[in-house]
């Protein structure tokens, strides 16, 4: 299909075998028994702690599960995932590219929330820097929100937004960390949630970089981003005090930016 293009920041791999899917039930925020095979949705895949591993989506193959992650995650969830496999039949496929189209009209799975959009896994297409701008711009829009290595395991998946975006669901049997999930959700009070961040400068903000409040008290964490012709935008986990208007700091290496806080939808 001419119109693919490689989308090399993701990478996927297929959790496959006769114990595949009882595995991954096991292993993730929703339902795996409901995955479709048509379309990509999102889920995650958390420590004991139950703070978010990793960001995937994920649909339903023959023979198992497969998955699309960031690639600077992609070999070590890998690795980490195979460390509960024993005594199950499953198998763990080497790691490889992913591909997007636009309006693929139904050749390829789409998007759970956006139909206009479509992942192939194991596909590798040609370089297309201005698709891949588009897509990352829309992954923020639609606060989609992709861990780095260094925001790896710091965040519940409420904070995450996860729950809004269906990759997190309660009526279903265990997995690492649901008892600290679940009792948030039925007692607890959600101290952070997902927001976007907009600063009036083309900055390069390292990951999990530390925001402040104009008092310098800590009020979340940098999760990604990209830069416009004027300015760079992102996502972020903030205290749920902090809403659309506030201005902000936020710290990358030696320097302070100062940015002002909106939701992800307007991002685009």
């Amino acid at each position: 299909m001419s119109n693919q293009f490689l989308l090399d920041h993701l990478a996927t791999f297929s959790i496959t075998g006769p114990d595949a899917r009882s595995y991954a039930q096991s292993q993730f925020t929703v339902d795996v028994d409901r995955l479709p095979d048509r379309v990509w949705s999102p889920l995650a895949w958390c420590d004991p702690k139950g703070r978010v591993v990793s960001f995937m989506m994920a649909r339903s193959s023959e023979n198992g599960v497969d998955l699309v992650l960031p690639v600077a995650q992609c070999r070590a969830v890998r690795k980490g995932l195979e460390r509960f496999t024993i005594g199950r039949r499953v198998e763990l496929s080497e790691t490889g590219p992913v591909s997007g189209m636009f309006d693929g009209k139904g050749h390829a799975p789409a998007l759970a929330f956006d139909s206009g959009r479509c992942l192939l896994s194991g596909t590798e297409a040609a370089a297309d820097t201005d698709a891949v701008r588009r897509w990352r711009r829309l992954d923020l829009c639609q606060g989609l929100p992709w861990l780095e290595p260094e925001s790896s395991g710091q965040h519940l998946p409420q904070w995450l937004g996860l729950e809004e975006l269906g990759a997190l669901v309660y009526d279903k049997g265990c997995y690492p960390g649901q008892e600290v999930i679940a009792r948030l959700h039925y007692r607890g009070t959600v101290k952070y949630h997902l927001a976007g961040l907009e600063i009036a400068a083309v900055e390069a903000i390292d990951p999990h970089s530390r925001i402040t409040d104009a008092a310098g008290a800590a009020v979340g964490h940098w999760l990604g981003g990209m830069t416009l012709d004027d300015a760079t935008i992102g996502l972020v986990v903030l205290a749920t005090r902090m809403q659309a208007g506030d201005t902000v700091q936020v710290s990358s290496g030696e320097h302070t930016h100062s940015a002002r806080v909106t939701t992800p939808e307007t991002l685009c």
